[in-house]
């Protein structure tokens, strides 16, 4: 298998420049330009008036006022793209091309929807373990759980990806 770009972490210092945190100002101008979505159709969509979207999404991040959390999620509804799925595309190590790469679209997708759910779910399954008092979880497992993960998607994929050449092969074989 090839070798992957080892992610930073929130505490690295090349993951935030100078401490400050990560634009998703960026993405949403993106997200708006590949969907072919202007300004007042946002404003329309969002219930934020065009002027105050128009310096929210100011290109300056100087510019810029504060956005409230209402007015993000909104702007986030509005481009079918979950709060989860804009922390993955903003805040993780993933290169900006990838995150608007529809190779990858259901990828991400699927990682919204797996950080989204797994927590709670983790959290369910220690507490029916009678007996638990917190110290049995091991923060060092996160890197072998992240390869184990890396490594089972990849195996998936691959297997698909024979199955495709396979069935490319016997219908050109007219089998």
């Amino acid at each position: 298998m090839q070798s992957l770009p080892i992610p930073r972490g929130p505490g690295d210092p090349e993951n935030h420049a100078d401490g400050e945190p990560h634009d998703y100002i960026p993405l949403i101008q993106r997200t708006m330009a590949e969907k072919g979505l202007h300004i007042r159709e946002l404003a329309a969509k969002t219930g934020i008036s065009k002027s105050r979207l128009g310096l929210l999404l100011h290109r300056n991040p100087a510019k810029r006022p504060s956005i409230s959390l209402v007015e993000f999620r909104r702007i986030l509804t509005a481009l079918d793209m979950s709060l989860m799925q804009a922390i993955i595309s903003v805040e993780t190590a993933i290169d900006e091309a990838a995150v608007h790469d529809e190779r990858f679209a259901t990828l991400l997708s699927m990682l919204s929807e797996l950080f989204s759910g797994l927590p709670a779910m983790l959290v369910q399954a220690l507490d029916e373990i009678d007996g638990i008092d917190g110290t049995e979880i091991r923060q060092e497992w996160a890197v072998p759980l992240k390869e184990a993960m890396v490594e089972k998607l990849v195996k998936e994929v691959m297997n698909i990806m024979a199955r495709r050449a396979v069935i490319s092969e016997t219908s050109r074989l007219g089998l």
